[in-house]
């Protein structure tokens, strides 16, 4: 194995519900929020959680991701306190639209924040109310792994997060097909899968994302091999 890291730029795909926040925020601009961190698991420390995962704050425009990652450098530079925010794309009313994806933000910092943005020339939707939807939500973030068996990889920050390198890229639909049956074939099925593709030197690299509290070496190549399994018979 030749121990590979990476620090690098990717994308995360995934499918979750959002809604529009109900918390008063005291923010005028559309924030979702996902009701449901990582819904393929069911642990009890996800879920009753007094602050939110992810924050998703939707813009006027469609703004390139390069013109949001100078956004947020630019708050950086003067924002008093560390936050994680990255570029993204969700559906809303069957359209795409684009969002500022927040991780580990409260809800009443959230509204002084989108005000620093809107100063970095970034506008936002009007808030207004949305009933709960189940989308794919597409993220471009930077990420930090380090293998630790043959293709399988450990998030440098996440302690619960593993990425399994696969040769292709799926459909979502494929994807989501093949991560049911692999549900029903494992014991132990409390796990989220997503997918991730990361820029290397030698181009995009396939990964599933894996989110799993309670992991071990053995369940980490089963769930390998049955997607390595499933993607040979496509």
């Amino acid at each position: 194995m030749s121990n590979r890291t990476f620090q690098t730029i990717g994308t995360i795909i995934k499918k979750e519900q959002l809604a529009s926040v109900e918390h008063d925020t005291k923010s005028s601009a559309l924030i979702l929020e996902s009701l449901m961190p990582f819904p393929g698991y069911h642990g009890t420390t996800v879920p009753d959680r007094l602050e939110p995962d992810s924050l998703f704050v939707v813009t006027k425009v469609m703004y390139n991701d390069e013109r949001i990652l100078r956004a947020i450098q630019a708050v950086r530079s003067v924002y008093p306190f560390r936050f994680d925010a990255a570029p993204g794309t969700v559906n809303l009313q069957n359209n795409p639209v684009n969002v500022i994806r927040f991780k580990q933000m409260s809800y009443h910092a959230i509204a002084e924040l989108i005000e620093y943005f809107r100063e970095s020339g970034i506008e936002f939707v009007k808030a207004k109310k949305v009933a709960p939807y189940t989308s794919l939500i597409r993220i471009r973030k930077y990420f930090k792994m380090n293998e630790i068996y043959e293709n399988i990889f450990h998030d440098a920050d996440n302690s619960e997060t593993f990425y399994i390198q696969v040769p292709i890229q799926m459909r979502w639909n494929t994807f989501e097909k093949i991560t049911m049956q692999l549900k029903y074939n494992i014991e132990n099925n409390n796990f989220d899968a997503a997918q991730t593709s990361l820029f290397t030197e030698h181009g995009l690299m396939d990964m599933v994302r894996i989110y799993d509290q309670d992991s071990t070496p053995a369940k980490l190549k089963f769930i390998q091999n049955n997607y390595l399994e499933a993607i040979s018979k496509l």
